[in-house]
């Protein structure tokens, strides 16, 4: 037989619909002719063959299944991993600062048992599974859950950006460098703030890395992709203090605070028409986004600093930048002006400002309180003598001013914002920093003075358990900070606690409470554990401590047989 049994053409809709062979004759085939149908030809059929992206979801399989099979050698290092499933991929196009899309973070040995057991699962969901390209349904899920996680559990403790402009760009499929260097960090600490997606954390963190560095070779500080680089570089210190070591996070911030003193931000107000910016929502919306992204900084240069009295890279003297707005204010683009940080701080007392505001406010005050304390050592005449300890004095009164204005009792519904909580905790431990400062340089203190400091330590056990009730995501990076100052202060000062409770039960109890607040943190802070390691090994003393009346000014480091870490030790040159 001669000739092809298929005829040439396509076959009807109505033939394939009933699977029946179509002799596909024109106009009308026997069969439509036959039953009076319509024969339609649809001419723009896809092809036969799988699904597209299908053979690269199998490449990355493959990809999965080879990373585990070398873990336990320790063969496969994190580059060669994505240089290997690269390599299945050299006819595509590249994407330079693509969100990870075939980067493996080497596993330890026990992930590699609960990766052999769960594959199926976890190759759905694996940092390969790619997540820019619009085809991929799954990935486009992904990217909307890691903006929603950002807004929801980083931003309120990061109040930088602007929800309204970050997603009028986001979504743009050729965006700048530097804005996808931003996007990637905001995911790896969305990522890391997300059970299920923990797993994604490490290897968007290593892509924003090498991205944002790459971007230093080509960034223009006077162009405006040098606000999302100071951004990004902000976040990753963020991410760093987290979940890495604390001098590494610094360093990361050096970078931060470089390109935000080359983009002349502490000097915004000063160079910009602000009347301009208020008559235009929008514009006002991203010089708002801008005096923010100062501010977290300004407050984390303080913060990194502080405990091991190094000096600032973000200093007050040329300051010329209005204090941020309210976050609804922020978020909805409503046009304000706040007062500048210095018209704030001589008004302590008469108004209680938004949180992010009034904790700038705060640490500011704090550090004054440090560089008075560095003039004192280096004086050889009295330290309440002349204009600085009066300044002094009425700093510390600023701050009882603002502790007053912020309070609010542990069972407030404004404590689930975890800004406003994070506040209430550093106004209480500004108190206690203050007397610190003042023992130390061995001032002459009255006997009802110390009630002060230690009601303010007890207020912070009180806020430490709403910490307990929420999510450990949301607390703010430096709160293990606080809450390891207040248990340092009542177990120096545990022969003084009778003034304020009898039983030292009720004692042990505050000690207990702070180190659950510390346990629920420790999922997702470094600086937790830490902390929680030296109240666990001087549980013992401390206990000792509530029950002596007699002992006085001992302190952790008296206590024998309890070295402490380097770091510590900086750390309580100030607690």
């Amino acid at each position: 037989m001669s000739g092809s049994r298929q005829q040439p053409g396509l076959a009807c809709e109505e033939c394939r619909k009933k699977k029946l062979r179509c002799d596909r004759r024109r106009p009308q085939c026997d069969q439509c002719e036959d039953s009076g149908t319509a024969c339609l030809v649809n001419q723009v059929r896809s092809p036969r063959g799988p699904k597209k992206g299908h053979l690269k979801a199998l490449r990355n399989r493959i990809a999965t299944l080879e990373s585990i099979i070398n873990c336990d050698q320790g063969h496969l290092s994190p580059k060669e991993v994505l240089d290997g499933s690269e390599k299945y991929h050299s006819n595509e196009p590249a994407q330079m600062f693509g969100p990870p899309q075939e980067y493996i973070p080497n596993p330890t040995k026990s992930e590699c048992r609960d990766m052999a057991y769960s594959i199926e699962a976890s190759t759905l969901t694996s940092p390969i599974t790619p997540i820019t390209p619009p085809d991929n349904e799954s990935s486009d899920i992904i990217e909307a859950d890691l903006d929603q996680l950002y807004f929801d559990r980083v931003h309120p403790v990061v109040p930088m950006l602007h929800q309204g402009r970050y997603f009028s760009w986001s979504q743009r499929f050729n965006k700048p460098a530097s804005h996808m260097c931003l996007q990637f960090a905001m995911w790896a600490l969305a990522a890391a703030s997300s059970a299920h997606l923990q797993h994604m954390r490490e290897s968007i963190y290593t892509r924003a890395r090498s991205a944002i560095e790459a971007l230093d070779h080509d960034i223009e500080f006077s162009s405006a992709a040098c606000l999302q680089a100071a951004q990004a570089w902000l976040l990753l210190t963020h991410y760093e203090f987290r979940y890495m070591s604390y001098r590494r996070s610094w360093l990361t911030a050096g970078r931060a605070f470089r390109i935000i003193q080359l983009a002349k931000l502490h000097e915004f107000d000063r160079l910009n028409d602000i009347s301009i910016n208020m008559a235009h929502p929008e514009a006002w919306a991203e010089a708002e986004e801008k005096r923010r992204t100062y501010w977290l900084a300004y407050c984390l240069d303080r913060f990194l600093n502080i405990s091991d009295e190094w000096p600032l890279s973000l200093h007050e003297e040329a300051l010329c930048v209005y204090l941020p707005v309210s976050e609804s204010d922020f978020q909805h683009s409503r046009p304000v002006i706040m007062d500048s940080l210095y018209d704030e701080i001589e008004a302590s007392g008469q108004k209680m400002l938004p949180p992010f505001a009034e904790t700038i406010v705060l640490i500011t005050l704090c550090w004054h309180s440090v560089a008075f304390q560095r003039a004192a050592h280096s004086d050889k005449t009295s330290p309440t003598d002349g204009d600085t300890w009066k300044r002094h004095t009425r700093l510390y009164q600023m701050v009882q001013q603002r502790l007053m204005l912020v309070s609010l009792p542990p069972s407030s519904p404004e404590l689930h914002d975890p800004m406003r909580l994070f506040t209430n905790m550093l106004a209480n431990a500004a108190v206690i920093w203050f007397y610190n400062i003042m023992e130390a340089l061995h001032v002459e203190i009255d006997d009802e003075i110390i009630l002060v400091p230690l009601y303010s330590a007890y207020e912070i056990v009180g806020l430490a358990k709403p910490l307990t009730r929420s999510s450990f995501f949301k607390a703010h990076a430096f709160s293990p900070m606080l809450l390891y100052l207040s248990a340092k202060f009542l177990k120096t000062h545990a022969d003084q606690l009778s003034t304020c409770v009898s039983a030292s039960e009720d004692k042990q109890q505050k000690w207990e409470d702070l180190k659950k607040a510390l346990r629920v943190l420790q999922g997702g802070n470094n600086l937790a554990i830490s902390y929680l390691e030296l109240l666990d090994s001087d549980s013992d003393a401390f206990q000792k401590l509530c029950n002596l009346s007699g002992v006085q000014g001992c302190t952790m480091s008296e206590v024998p047989g309890q070295p402490e870490p380097s770091f510590f030790l900086d750390v309580m040159k100030l607690f």
